[in-house]
Formats: structure tokens, C-alpha cells, sequence
């Protein structure tokens, strides 16, 4: 019977039903489970936590974001999470670990996802506000072109602190205005091989709770309507061919 489905589904495609089938099919870039991104230059805090995103098309490099040490608190590679409203988590031990509340008191979560979180690390190995300085800058590299992607900030709440650096390795520099308190902007790019984020900034008074991302989205191109049509097509012919075959054999 499932073959039959299977087949039947070709067959509609193939026999006029190509314009029913949609232009893409999106689905997020961000593992649904919490836990410590594993990123190419910097261990995990703990390896029974990590995330490796090789497995979802994607690694992701932590960047230096205050490279003049313009900033009260000198700060080295941000770490990166994923994480969900509702949950605390901790990672790590000392003064270096990160440790996530039940509610995050400087950033507004989205209710019953998961998103991306960064932590900022000072030079000293000390993670800032322990943990929850949500501030980073980080690069994504894809296994493949993607057609389009979408990327929300959340609770981007002041101008110019965080946004998109660079794409494919253009400098772009598209920085967002700030918002009100829980709000989320987007932005859709296309034809992305890689791109760097900046999620946050500490405001020089040491604070600054930073931003966090989520809706990273790919979008899989399916074939045209006359690639299916011919597929269909193709497959009618094999069916054919088969029966053609065992009438033979009789």
C-alpha cells in the first residue's frame, strides 16, 4: 500500500498537477533541543551538551567583537547557545561557567521556541554577568548555497548594537534601530554561502543585555513545474514498461 501512495503521488504530479506544488519549502536552521553550540574555535563548557551544527548544514566561528578593547571589561570569543523560554541550564563550573535562569532577566524570550543565545566571555575566562551578558559576534558558514534565509532579532531595544556585518564576505554593515521592549526585527537575505552577525554590545557602563536570534530559515528549492511534469512523466513510462515486461514473461 505504501508503495502505491508513493507512486500515485508521482503520477499526480507528472499527469497536471505540477502547479498545485509549492515554490519552496522553508524549515529552521536552529536544533530544537538546548544546549552549547559547538563552535570551530572554541571548546564546550561541557560535552554532554554540545550541539554539533554539521549535522543541521552549518558551522558557526565566534569573532572577536571588541577588538580595540574600547570597552570597560576587555572581552575574548563569545559562546553560543541554544535556548528555550521556561528552562534553567547550566554549564560549566567557576568563574568561566554560564548559567541560564528560568526567565532571562535582561532579554524577552519567544514563547515555545528555541534561539540562539550568546554569552560574553572576558579575557580572563570570566563569563560576563555569568552568562547572561548576551553579547557576540559570530560567523556562519553553510554547507551549500541557501536560496533565502530569515533571521529575527529579539528585544533589539537599542540602535545600532546589533545586525548583519557581513554576507558571502561583503562588508554590509545593516545595523538595526532600536525598538520596543520585546520586539523582534527581521531580516531576509538570498543566496547566502555565509554570513557574520553582531548580536549585542555592552553600552561601556557594564551592562548591555545584548540580543538573541532565532527563525533561521532555509528555503530548499523544489524542481520546476515542467522538471516534474517530465519526472512524472518518466515514472508513467517505467510503470508501463514493467507491466510490458511481465505480460511478456505470461
Amino acid at each position: 500500500m505504501r508503495k502505491f501512495n508513493v507512486i500515485a503521488a508521482v503520477l499526480g504530479l507528472g499527469l497536471g498537477f505540477a502547479a498545485a506544488a509549492p515554490a519552496a519549502n522553508a524549515a529552521s536552521l536552529i536544533p530544537q533541543q538546548e544546549g552549547e553550540i559547538q563552535l570551530t574555535n572554541l571548546q564546550v563548557l561541557d560535552p554532554n551538551q554540545a550541539i554539533n551544527t554539521s549535522d543541521f548544514g552549518f558551522s558557526v566561528t565566534s569573532l572577536l567583537f571588541d577588538t580595540d578593547n574600547s570597552q570597560q571589561v576587555n572581552y575574548g570569543l563569545s559562546r553560543l547557545f541554544v535556548d528555550a523560554k521556561g528552562t534553567a541550564n547550566s554549564y560549566g563550573t567557576g568563574t568561566g561557567a554560564v548559567k541560564f535562569k528560568t526567565r532571562d532577566g535582561g532579554t524577552t524570550e519567544g514563547d515555545g521556541e528555541f534561539w540562539l543565545r550568546a554569552a560574553a566571555i572576558q579575557t580572563d575566562g570570566v563569563a560576563s554577568e555569568g552568562g547572561e551578558l548576551e553579547v557576540g559576534r559570530f560567523r556562519f558558514d553553510f554547507e551549500r548555497v541557501l536560496d533565502e534565509i530569515t533571521i529575527d532579532f529579539f528585544d533589539t531595544e537599542t540602535s545600532l548594537f546589533s545586525g548583519i556585518l557581513e554576507v558571502n564576505g561583503q562588508s554590509v554593515e545593516d545595523f538595526l534601530a532600536a525598538g520596543a521592549d520585546g520586539n523582534v526585527q527581521s531580516k531576509t537575505l538570498s543566496n547566502v554561502k555565509s554570513l557574520v552577525l553582531q548580536l549585542g554590545k555592552d553600552d561601556g557602563k557594564g551592562k548591555g543585555d545584548g540580543v538573541t536570534i532565532s527563525g533561521v530559515e532555509i528555503v530548499k528549492s523544489v524542481p520546476e513545474p515542467t522538471t516534474t511534469f517530465s519526472l512524472g512523466a518518466l515514472a508513467v513510462a517505467g510503470m508501463f514498461g514493467v507491466k510490458k515486461r511481465k505480460n511478456f514473461k505470461k
